[in-house]
C-alpha cells in the first residue's frame, strides 16, 4: 500500500469532514477540488484490478495527477474485492474517523455499498444497492409492487449458446443482468438478429477488456422491447426524501437504438409531463428502499407513460456534470458531497433555465482520422458553433474504433443554448460538418 500526503491551506466554510473517494470517473475527479474549496480532509483510494479511471483513459497517471493536488491522502489497493479494502479503510479510520465514503464510478459502487454498510456510514443498504444494479432483481421487485417495469427472463450465458430458447416474444432486449457502458447488448427485431448475438457472444466476452469482463455478468436478462423516447432523472435522495434535480432527453442513433449520442438537458417535457417521471421514479425508489444519494436513472417514455430502463447508483457520468454547472452554477459534486454529509439539499430542476446537449463524437465503422487532418480547422469549427468545450482532440492518422456502445468514443462536445431540441439539432450539424474535417464518418442521431 502506498501512501502520498499533500496540505492545502483553504478556509473551511463547515467544519472539516473527513471524506474518503474510491475509484472515479475521469470527470469525477473534479470532486476533489470541491471537497477541499468546501473545506474537507480528502483520502482518494484506487484500486488496480477493475479501476474505471484506468480503463477510461490511456494514460490514467497523467490525467489524475493534476488532481491530486486537492488530495490529503492518496493510496493504492489490488482490489476492492479483497480483504486488503478493508483493512486499508480501517487504517484510515483510526487514523483519522471516516466521516462519508463514496465513488463515483460503476465499478466501486457494491465494494463501496458493502464497506459503508460495514462502517455505519451514510450509503445506500448492501442489499438495496445490489437489488436496484441487478436488473433482473431490479424488475422482479417493480412487479410485485405493482410499478410499470417490461417483461423478462433470464438466461445464462452457458444456455444461451446450448440453444436455450427465449419465452419473450420478439422484439426483445437483451442484456446483462448487471451491465457496463452498453457492452454485449443488443434489440433483436428478428430471429435472425437473436441467432447473430448468441453466435457472436462467445468472440465478444473473450476480447473484452479485463474491467469489462469482470463488471458484467454472464447471465442476460431477455425483456420485452418498449418503443418510446429515452430520458434520464437525476435524482438526488436524503432521509427517503427525493428530488429531481435534471432530466434529460436522450438522442439515440439513427441506426442503433443502443448508441446514446446526446444527453439534452432539459427533457423538453412539459411540467405534467416531468412530474409523471418524478412520481414514477419516486415509487421505484420507495419500492427499493434507496434512502441516500445521487443517482442517474435511465427510462422510457411511450403512451403509456414511463418504464425503467436502470438505475444507475452513482451520479450522472461523462461530461454531464460539467454542462450542469455550465448551464446552472450549480457544482453536481457539491450536491453529491452535501447528500452524503445528510446537510439540508434542496435542488430542482426549475433551475434549468437554458438548454445544453453533450455530443458523443464517435466513428460510425472505425478506421483513421485523414493522413492531412488540420487542428485549425478543427477548431475553427468549435468557434462556428460556439462550442467552449470539448474532450476530441486528435490527431492526422489516428485509428479509431467503431462506436458500438458507450465506449470506442472519439471525444465530447458541449453545445449551450436557450431551446434542449434547437441544440440538438445544432450537435447534429455539428457531426456533419466534422465529417470531412476528420475524414471519417461519425455516428449521427438525425437522418
Amino acid at each position: 500500500m502506498t501512501v502520498l500526503t499533500f496540505s492545502l491551506s483553504i478556509l473551511p466554510l463547515q467544519p472539516m469532514k473527513h471524506i474518503v473517494f474510491v475509484d472515479s470517473t475521469v470527470s469525477g475527479l473534479l470532486a476533489f477540488e470541491t471537497a477541499k474549496r468546501l473545506g474537507h480532509y480528502v483520502t482518494f483510494i484506487r484500486q488496480s484490478d477493475t479501476s474505471v479511471l484506468n480503463f477510461l483513459s490511456s494514460d490514467a497517471d497523467t490525467v489524475l495527477a493534476p488532481h491530486l493536488k486537492y488530495v490529503d491522502c492518496f493510496l493504492a489497493v489490488e482490489s476492492l474485492d479483497s480483504p486488503e479494502f478493508r483493512e486499508t479503510l480501517l487504517e484510515i479510520n483510526r487514523r483519522r474517523s471516516i466521516d462519508i465514503l463514496i465513488t463515483t464510478s460503476e465499478a466501486a459502487i457494491v465494494p463501496v455499498a458493502r464497506e459503508a454498510e460495514f462502517l455505519d456510514l451514510p450509503y445506500p443498504r448492501y442489499d438495496a444497492l445490489t437489488n436496484a444494479v441487478f436488473k433482473n432483481r431490479l424488475r422482479g421487485i417493480l412487479k410485485e409492487h405493482g410499478i410499470r417495469s417490461a417483461d423478462f427472463q433470464v438466461i445464462s450465458e452457458l444456455a444461451l449458446i446450448e440453444g436455450d430458447k427465449p419465452v419473450v416474444g420478439l422484439p426483445f432486449v437483451i442484456k446483462p443482468t448487471r451491465g457496463f457502458a452498453k457492452q454485449f447488448s443488443a434489440i433483436c427485431y428478428t430471429q435472425a438478429d437473436f441467432d447473430k448475438f448468441v453466435s457472436s457472444i462467445t468472440a465478444a466476452r473473450s476480447s473484452a477488456h479485463d474491467t469489462i469482463d469482470t463488471l458484467v455478468s454472464r447471465e442476460y436478462l431477455i425483456e420485452e422491447y418498449i418503443r418510446g423516447t429515452l430520458h434520464s432523472a437525476e435524482v438526488v435522495v436524503q432521509g427517503g426524501r427525493l428530488q429531481c434535480f435534471a432530466t434529460t432527453i436522450r438522442f439515440r442513433s439513427h441506426y442503433s437504438e443502443m448508441l446514446e449520442m446526446t444527453a439534452t438537458m432539459p427533457s423538453g417535457l412539459s411540467v405534467s409531463e416531468r412530474q409523471e417521471i418524478k412520481d414514477y421514479v419516486k415509487s421505484v425508489f420507495t419500492a427499493l428502499e434507496l434512502d441516500v444519494g445521487l443517482y442517474h436513472v435511465e427510462l422510457l417514455r411511450d403512451e403509456k407513460g414511463p418504464c425503467l430502463v436502470e438505475i444507475n447508483a452513482r451520479m450522472m457520468g461523462s461530461v454531464a456534470p460539467q454542462m450542469y454547472r455550465m448551464m446552472t452554477g450549480i457544482d453536481p459534486f457539491e450536491l453529491l458531497i452535501r447528500t452524503h454529509l445528510e446537510g439540508d439539499v434542496s435542488v430542482s430542476d426549475d433551475s434549468i433555465r437554458s438548454a445544453g446537449t453533450v455530443v458523443t463524437i464517435a466513428s460510425r465503422y472505425g478506421g483513421s482520422i485523414k493522413a492531412d487532418y488540420n487542428e485549425e480547422e478543427f477548431r475553427a469549427l468549435l468557434r462556428k458553433y460556439g462550442i467552449a468545450f470539448c474532450t476530441s482532440w486528435v490527431k492526422p492518422g489516428q485509428n479509431v474504433n467503431v462506436y458500438t456502445g458507450n465506449i470506442g468514443t472519439i471525444g465530447h462536445v458541449i453545445i449551450l443554448g436557450e431551446d434542449p431540441h434547437v441544440v440538438a439539432r445544432k450537435g447534429h450539424a455539428f457531426l456533419q460538418e466534422l465529417d470531412s474535417i476528420y475524414g471519417i464518418e461519425l455516428a449521427k442521431y438525425f437522418e
